[in-house]
């Protein structure tokens, strides 16, 4: 049995004063939460976000590649640090023996950087995505509706969903996760918005 540290909070790192350093203030904190019986640690979403109002907690993905390297979207880091110091902080839990969750945002993204028009509902949308890190870009055939699907189980908000059907969405999905395991080094997910999307989405995850 083990017991799961929630290493944030809705208003962080704002309330803290902490913008743009959280990896770091938790960093700090892990000896101390490894001595008191943790044994893993859930993280926000680590990946760079729309950002359209202002720094955001990651629930509105744009870039899922950048972890706060790439200057787009209003800064080079993401709202809670730089890449190297949220690898700094997996490795230190790592090394006091506690797993990292990840919190992974597959239902719906936000901030394209052009809008285009669906032609199966004619409808003009922000879902052209050409991202800095050249990973996972997106256009209109990679939300609903499209060729694949035409239904969706449930939006959040006015962001488009993601097409879980489209092999390409699929695909780059489970790429997505063997990286954020095997080269980040997350030891699990925890998975936003499920009700979003069907349960065998991520079945092979």
């Amino acid at each position: 049995m083990g017991v799961m540290f929630q290493a944030f909070y809705w208003d962080c790192p704002r309330e803290d004063r902490k913008e743009y350093k959280w990896w770091n203030t938790i960093r700090a904190q892990v000896p101390s939460l490894a001595k008191a019986g943790f044994t893993a640690l859930w993280l926000p979403p680590v990946h760079k976000a729309a950002n359209l109002d202002g720094p955001s907690m990651g629930y509105d993905p744009y870039d899922y590649y950048d972890l706060g390297e790439f200057d787009q979207k209003g800064s080079l880091p993401t709202w809670f640090g730089l890449r190297g110091e949220l690898l700094a902080l997996i490795a230190d839990a790592h090394r006091n023996s506690m797993s990292v969750i990840a919190d992974v945002v597959m239902n719906h993204n936000s901030g394209a950087d052009a809008p285009e028009v669906n032609p199966i509902s004619g409808q003009s949308r922000w879902t052209l995505f050409k991202p800095k890190s050249g990973k996972f870009p997106r256009n209109w055939e990679c939300f609903h509706p499209n060729m694949y699907e035409t239904w969706d189980e449930m939006s959040f908000g006015d962001m488009p969903d993601l097409s879980h059907r489209n092999p390409y969405v699929y695909t780059e999905l489970l790429k997505l996760a063997r990286w954020l395991i095997e080269e980040v080094g997350f030891d699990g997910f925890r998975f936003d918005f499920v009700k979003g999307y069907g349960a065998n989405t991520i079945t092979a995850i």
